[in-house]
């Protein structure tokens, strides 16, 4: 399909999307973009960050330098859901320091529940069933986040319709279905995006303070509650379910785990969304307490104006001692600990056994005295055991420069590990 491109320029965003689609596509466009702004033009002095095309074979494609694999889609629905999880990473590239937290959002008396993803929980089929009983929401996929200077944490609307894995669970309830017979849709054999009208659903930009977090747990048969659940596993999840990687990890670190530990956390148990929804409307009728004020952390010692201290990276770890290396932000929490990479981009959930290592590491250690210290401690698992668990941390450290040898410094590695013993 060799035509003239088109561009979409979206309300808030400096690049724009080429389009060298067909007029269905143009058309779908309205349905998926009901809460925030756009316009189609020839001709734009915005760079685009994206093209979506179709092409002769009847399938479209998506082509941008930060997709390494030029992936099509059968129709425009579809091509159009990859254009919006795109668009939550160049938001985060415009403006890199957001949060951006992959979940749904509500609005309860003036501040936000937030309900992180988590598999087959049903945090779209829940949004849309919360529309229908009268809650306004903010998103059903990914939430912007941003500290204000007052130090209020507030999430941000997407301003995208909600979208629903076809066919429909029967757990989404007649008001939801009935809600959806009244209001417009686009649909295709995997996705339904439900167009909310303009009070059911916040506009683009939107935003409002974080008043809970609220973790989702799909069970048949179970009776609507909300639980406990403790603050690392809390912690954990929303590190998971974050998907910014501009800001430095140090610093998303410190404002999830202020949010775990100064925001009310829950667990909802539900099979059916309307009495999960009425146990929600329920418990956050009002607010008791004050909104927490969050201010960013102070430099870490390995920060200087123009970025990290260059250090090195292990890969032999056989010979010599080590330690923990310098300006590692380590957070502890009902007995687990989180790390943060020296790169700046990595945060890393150490395991009961690799916590146990990171331990022994607070002091300048070989791999053969941590072996000792751990048979002495556990003198009833096998010494090979003991030997692969000590070696594969050391490794694990080193490589992702937590580790320093005497006299030494590491390097960086950008990626989210487990570090695991066992």
């Amino acid at each position: 399909m060799d035509v003239k491109p088109k561009y979409l320029l979206l309300d808030g965003l400096k690049a724009s999307i080429a389009l060298k689609v067909d007029s269905a596509f143009i058309e779908s466009l309205p349905f998926i973009f009901s809460h925030w702004p756009y316009e189609i033009v020839q001709e734009t002095p915005r760079d685009p960050f994206a093209t979506i095309e179709l092409r002769d074979n009847g399938r479209y494609y998506l082509i941008s330098p930060f997709i390494d694999n030029k992936d099509s889609y059968r129709d425009c629905v579809n091509g159009i859901c990859a254009i919006v999880a795109e668009l939550a990473w160049q938001r985060l590239r415009e403006e890199p320091s957001l949060l951006c937290v992959h979940g749904a959002a509500a609005d309860f008396d003036g501040r936000l529940v937030v309900f992180p993803a988590t598999r087959k929980a049903g945090k779209s089929t829940l949004s849309v069933a919360m529309a229908a009983a009268g809650i306004r929401i903010y998103t059903d996929d990914f939430l912007p986040i941003s500290v204000e200077e007052d130090g209020v944490i507030r999430g941000i609307s997407s301003g995208v319709s909600p979208r629903l894995r076809l066919p429909l669970p029967e757990q989404i309830g007649a008001t939801a279905v009935d809600y959806m017979a009244r209001r417009q849709l686009i649909s295709n054999k995997q996705y339904t995006y439900v167009k909310p009208l303009e009070t059911e659903c916040a506009s683009y930009g939107e935003s409002l303070p974080l008043g809970s977090i609220v973790f989702l747990e799909r069970q048949d048969g179970a009776q609507a509650e909300l639980a406990e659940i403790s603050t690392a596993k809390a912690l954990k999840t929303l590190i998971y379910q974050n998907f910014s990687r501009a800001g430095n990890a140090g610093d998303i670190l410190a404002m999830l785990e202020f949010v775990a530990l100064n925001l009310p956390v829950h667990l909802l148990r539900y099979d059916h969304a309307e009495p999960a929804i009425a146990v929600l409307k329920a418990h956050f009728a009002k607010w008791d307490t004050t909104l927490p004020h969050y201010f960013p952390r102070a430099p870490l010692s390995n920060e200087t104006e123009n970025g990290l201290k260059p250090f090195k990276r292990y890969t032999d770890v056989s010979v010599g001692q080590f330690e923990h290396a310098e300006g590692v932000k380590v957070v502890s929490t009902d007995g687990q600990r989180f790390l943060t990479g020296r790169s700046g981009q990595s945060i890393h959930y150490l395991n009961e056994g690799a916590a146990l290592v990171w331990q022994i590491l607070s002091e300048p250690t070989s791999t053969e005295e941590a072996i000792e210290i751990l048979r002495a401690a556990f003198p009833e698992q096998e010494r090979q055991q003991i030997e692969e668990d000590v070696l594969r941390c050391f490794k694990d450290f080193g490589k992702n420069g937590l580790l320093s040898k005497l006299e030494s410094t590491s390097r960086p590695v950008a990626e989210v590990n487990e570090l695991s013993a066992h």
